[in-house]
């Protein structure tokens, strides 16, 4: 899964770069923190793991990203 979602957010970074976007709309991000974290709590999962996990995943996803953008 997490090949798959970095091949997407590279994907995604083609299409930013051409239309001159940023890396990180932060608004958007920590939106999608909260609601996975709430997701996860619904599951029976502490919240702040769920948000270290995707804070981790989103990491290497703007690593990427800006990789690809200042080639």
């Amino acid at each position: 899964l997490l090949t798959k979602r970095m091949r997407i957010s590279r994907e995604i970074a083609e299409y930013k770069k051409l239309h001159n976007m940023t890396v990180v709309q932060t608004t958007r991000y920590s939106e999608i923190l909260d609601k996975r974290g709430a997701q996860g709590a619904l599951c029976g999962m502490n919240p702040d793991f769920v948000r270290k996990v995707y804070e981790a995943i989103h990491s290497e996803r703007v690593r990427q990203q800006i990789e690809i953008i200042n080639k």
